[in-house]
């Protein structure tokens, strides 16, 4: 049996008919999922917590994507110019998913802002844009393809993170201005950019939950050390954990 992942998605406007509100998900998720053997399913934001709740009575294994800008009143802070777009309803639909998956006990991946959402709505906080908090970091969001890898990490030998993918020196792709600031308790680093950039962030103990920053959905299809992302999560949800 493939086990149901519940998989979060933003809603909005978009092409081709900006009339009409869609809610979405890039493919590279769902079909990164699939590969390993999960069921993605799709969680849009919602108002109705009954209906989160729903999903995840099924769900064995959750994922939070990317997306836009957390919003820093979403963690305590006052927004500043350099943040970008936000989503509240967004915000609200992680943070419930969150919550609903320690209380479950389900394996959670946390991508991009999916890692960020695993820290600031833990306690943590965020820089609302790097290069404005740290002129000399790297450019993290640079004009590449998304399966171009375009800096390294380093990878704590001692990790989960290192059991999955490797220790040591690790490609990613990276697009994302906003990154972790602060760590709240019950989370570690387990890998950070040449510049310090936090990358990934994990939670110690037997249940799976790790958050990476970069995007290895998109360098899953080509890359084992990323797709073993996907088949760790599956298997832990085959597993209960």
């Amino acid at each position: 049996m493939r086990p149901i992942i519940a998989l979060t998605c933003s809603s909005g406007r978009v092409p081709p008919d900006p009339a009409l509100m869609r809610d979405f998900a890039n493919q590279a998720y769902s079909e990164a999922l699939r590969r390993a053997g999960g069921a993605p399913v799709l969680v849009p934001p919602a108002d109705e917590p009954e209906a989160i709740d729903a999903v995840l009575a099924c769900a064995r294994g959750l994922v939070i994507t990317g997306g836009v800008d957390i919003a820093p009143e979403a963690y305590g802070e006052v927004r500043q110019a350099c943040c970008g777009e936000v989503h509240p309803l967004r915000d609200d639909l992680d943070r419930r998913l969150l919550a609903a998956a320690d209380r479950l006990g389900l394996p959670v991946l946390g991508i991009c802002r999916g890692m960020q959402a695993m820290a600031a709505f833990a306690g943590g906080a965020l820089y609302q844009d790097i290069l404005t908090e740290m002129p000399t970091a790297l450019e993290h969001r640079p004009a590449a393809p998304r399966a171009t890898k375009t800096h390294t990490v380093h990878v704590d030998p001692d990790s989960l993170l290192a059991s999955v993918v490797g220790a040591g020196e690790l490609g990613v792709n990276s697009f994302h201005h906003q990154a972790v600031r602060n760590v709240p308790p019950g989370l570690r680093v387990t890998a950070r950019a040449p510049d310090g950039v936090i990358e990934a962030l994990e939670a110690p103990g037997p249940r799976f939950r790790l958050g990476v920053q970069w995007h290895p959905e998109d360098l899953a299809g080509a890359d084992r050390r990323h797709a073993a992302l996907f088949e760790a999560l599956v298997a832990a949800a085959r597993t209960g954990g």
